[in-house]
């Protein structure tokens, strides 16, 4: 530096020598620098006839210095199947395969989980499973079809649910957890999917999703919208054999019956969802959001048995069916511990489902309506911390409020009847988790 003004640098070699060339004698001031450490200064090195060109500035030490940053992004290629302690998690937002359909699709790629021809979901073959959609109960039933592929971040599937779950009687749970946007400005996508085969046309089978998200200061804007028509059909030959054997045990004839069938089952899905996030800090975000859907199906199979007996079997959903559900959630997170946090959400869910199913024979015609309303709400709370850089512990609250009203009208044979059912529940829960991870392998959650 000469006069403040940079006049001309070099680097130096592995025994810290350096040339600069191009120096008018005079006097200069040096200034050392290096990534990660404070700048060493050399005030005056005098260039003369009678000091000479080369110079030795004798032992520099140089201090390393914190850097402050706004923020650091590492990027890493996650595996597509991760292990925890009580789950396991396939990140479908990594696999290109599963971008479209729907999250049917998705699942049929998690280990462990099928979904068979009626959309049922199952986990290691039982179907008495919970399914969760961002933590929350999925309130169409045991259907993913109205869940978009191209929406679905991750799926968790939880074989051994701790009491955080309420999992009593359950094979296990999944929960299907849906993207946000992460970065500012407009982002979105729109996705169109037909399918065909000797049974049906992309007129019958068809779907559309369209998913947006606009991020800007404090706010985050996001919504979704999908449509989806389903058409499967199957057709078969089996043969039902029972075995019987008397009260002393000895075997008899047994009964065999022989048939074939045809099943046909058109359906449809419908899922708007709505919502903000508010980051009132660094720290604390605010979370709302609203979700409707709607679905319905017709199915109808038909036998034909081998003494000549022909049972048809209609199903119908009603088209006004549908779902209601409002979020509203406070998350505090803290920066120096990211493990560290604490979350208090509220859910109110509202909704009808109406149906019938009529069984036509050669001598019977008979029919059933079944008619159900819900009125839910929830009350969550959790603090999770870790208690060393092995362990951490999580305590919760859950309230969970059911009112739920049944109405089936039956014409059964020579039976009629009419039944009604009302049911109330409240329930409050408190849960207590703690985690330790003996080694790489293995870990321990009680």
């Amino acid at each position: 530096l000469e006069d403040e003004n940079l006049v001309s640098g070099g680097i130096t070699d592995d025994n810290g020598m350096f040339y600069i060339d191009k120096l008018s004698p005079g006097s200069y001031k040096i200034v050392i620098e290096f990534i990660g450490f404070e700048n060493h200064v050399i005030p005056e090195v005098s260039l003369n006839r009678e000091n000479g060109i080369n110079q030795d500035i004798g032992k520099v030490i140089l201090i390393q210095k914190s850097i402050e940053i706004e923020s650091v992004k590492v990027i890493e290629d996650r595996p597509l199947y991760e292990f925890e302690t009580d789950k396991m998690v396939y990140n479908a937002s990594d696999d290109i395969i599963t971008g479209s359909g729907t999250a049917e699709d998705v699942l049929k790629k998690v280990p462990m989980v099928t979904v068979n021809n009626d959309g049922e979901v199952l986990l290691r073959g039982n179907g008495n499973v919970k399914i969760l959609v961002n933590g929350r109960p999925n309130r169409s039933g045991g259907d993913v079809d109205n869940i978009s592929a191209s929406i679905t971040e991750k799926v968790e599937v939880i074989t051994s649910p701790s009491a955080k779950y309420d999992p009593e009687g359950m094979a296990g749970i999944i929960n299907i957890v849906l993207k946000k946007g992460n970065y500012d400005g407009f982002n979105g996508s729109l996705r169109l999917n037909g399918r065909a085969n000797n049974d049906f046309t992309p007129e019958d089978a068809n779907g559309i999703t369209l998913y947006g998200n606009y991020r800007k200061d404090k706010w985050n804007f996001y919504s979704s919208f999908s449509n989806n028509n389903r058409v499967r059909n199957s057709s078969g030959y089996r043969r039902v054999t029972t075995d019987y054997m008397d009260i002393e045990g000895n075997s008899v004839p047994p009964d065999i019956v022989d048939f074939t069938y045809v099943d046909s089952t058109d359906r449809f899905s419908g899922k708007l969802n709505i919502g903000a996030d508010y980051y009132l800090s660094d720290e604390i975000i605010l979370n709302g959001e609203a979700t409707y859907s709607n679905h319905y199906k017709d199915n109808g199979s038909s036998s034909t048995y081998s003494d000549g007996t022909n049972i048809n079997t209609l199903e119908k959903d009603a088209k006004t069916n549908y779902d209601l559900d409002g979020f509203f959630q406070v998350i505090k997170s803290y920066h120096d511990n990211p493990d560290k946090e604490w979350n208090i959400s509220f859910t109110s869910d509202h909704g009808n489902d109406f149906e019938f199913e009529q069984l036509l024979e050669d001598l019977s015609d008979d029919i059933t309506y079944l008619d159900n309303s819900f009125d839910n709400s929830e009350i969550d709370f959790y603090y999770k911390s870790p208690l060393s850089s092995d362990s951490k512990f999580e305590i919760g609250y859950d309230g969970r409020f059911v009112n739920y009203f049944e109405d089936l009208d039956f014409d059964v044979d020579i039976l009629e009847g009419i039944y009604k059912f009302n049911y109330n529940r409240d329930i409050h829960a408190l849960y207590f988790e703690y985690e330790k991870k003996i080694n790489e392998k293995f870990s321990f959650k009680p």
